[in-house]
């Protein structure tokens, strides 16, 4: 069974230079569309800088114990350093849903995020 607090509940991590978690849990409410939720709170935690390279991953669960934050937060941590890129995960706490959202001044950093996803999903 599925604690319906931590499926609606959401927490939101950027990686920039460093690593900053959002210092709240986000708790959506019952009629909210939480992939919809996900995808906002992750993009409105990148900055938007014309020019730059913008890519939205969502990924969710398939199976009981698949941690499919872990994997996007990993991603993230691997790309993030430097002026040129930044990432925000917004992950719902029972770990069931997540969203990456990645900008970066260079296309090619993108597109590695990408690729790794689609290698670790395999």
């Amino acid at each position: 069974m599925i604690d319906a607090a931590s499926s609606r509940s959401v927490r939101v991590r950027s990686y920039r230079e460093g690593v900053h978690d959002v210092s709240r849990t986000f708790r959506l409410t019952a009629d909210a569309d939480v992939p919809a939720a996900l995808k906002r709170a992750a993009l409105a935690a990148v900055p938007k800088i014309e020019g730059w390279t913008l890519r939205v991953f969502t990924v969710e669960r398939t199976a009981a114990g698949e941690r499919v934050a872990v994997v996007l937060d990993r991603l993230a941590r691997r790309e993030m350093g430097g002026p040129d890129f930044a990432a925000a995960l917004a992950a719902t706490l029972d770990g069931v849903s997540a969203v990456l959202a990645v900008v970066a001044r260079d296309a090619r950093r993108v597109e590695r995020v990408r690729s790794a996803l689609g290698g670790a999903v395999r």
